[in-house]
């Protein structure tokens, strides 16, 4: 399983460049993770979408950050043992070799 941690195109405000694509995760995760960005980093640094196409039923969110130390710290607290990596100039996740 790939975590994605990529350079996106910056949003309509211009601050969020870095995003993070996972698979959805069950139950309340998903509460969680968001309750976790906000603590941690505030309600302003971070945004969250559907990924995927309009219209379409998918199993996928992306995060969005301003800073790629959120996004990696992200991934580090969420990624099951999945970590950034570099990947053509971009970041994806790669499972960890420990």
């Amino acid at each position: 399983m790939n975590i994605p941690v990529q350079a996106a195109g910056p949003d309509a405000a211009g601050r969020f460049c870095h995003r993070v694509v996972i698979a959805a995760p069950p139950g309340r995760q998903l509460a969680t993770m968001r309750a976790w960005l906000d603590e941690n980093f505030g309600t302003a640094a971070w945004a969250s979408a559907p990924a995927g196409f309009a219209g379409v039923v998918n199993d996928a969110v992306t995060f969005y950050f301003a800073d790629p130390a959120d996004a990696r710290a992200f991934v580090n607290r969420f990624g099951c043992g999945y970590r950034a990596a570099a990947f053509d100039g971009a970041r994806a996740g790669r499972a960890s070799a420990a």
